[in-house]
This record gives C-alpha cells, sequence and structure tokens, in this order.
C-alpha cells in the first residue's frame, strides 16, 4: 500500500528493539495486524511522545489496506 501511494517501501524493524505491540493481549482471541501506528517516544510512559506528522500517511495507508482487505 505504502508504494502504491507513492509512499515507497516499508521495512521491517527489529522486534528486540521496540516492546510488545498492544495487540499481543487479544493476538490469542482474534486475527490482529500490528505495527500500524505512529512512531513516538516513552512506550505508555508519562513523557511520552507520537510523531503527529506521520498522521496523513499512516491514515491512508490503512485505509487502503482496510479497503482492499474488504474486496
Amino acid at each position: 500500500m505504502s508504494r502504491d501511494l507513492g509512499f515507497g517501501p516499508v521495512t521491517a524493524g527489529d522486534p528486540g528493539s521496540r516492546g510488545a505491540g498492544d495487540v499481543s493481549l487479544v493476538a490469542q482471541y482474534l486475527d490482529c495486524l500490528d505495527g500500524l501506528g505512529a512512531s513516538g517516544k516513552g512506550a505508555h510512559a508519562p513523557g511520552e511522545t507520537l510523531n503527529t506528522k506521520e498522521f496523513p500517511l499512516l491514515v491512508q495507508r490503512a485505509a487502503l489496506m482496510i479497503y482492499r482487505l474488504t474486496r
């Protein structure tokens, strides 16, 4: 989707450098996707930051993915 939107490729990050995804709490019960959100620092702690400049790209990419999954 990222390439189709002209944003270029998405590369996988090292899972060892991140914490567990929030989806891991429900993954045993239903099919899930993770890693679609914005980047930031502080991981659900006081002082956490979020890169809101990424939102337009993330919203477009997620919308296209959801659209394609429903067709």
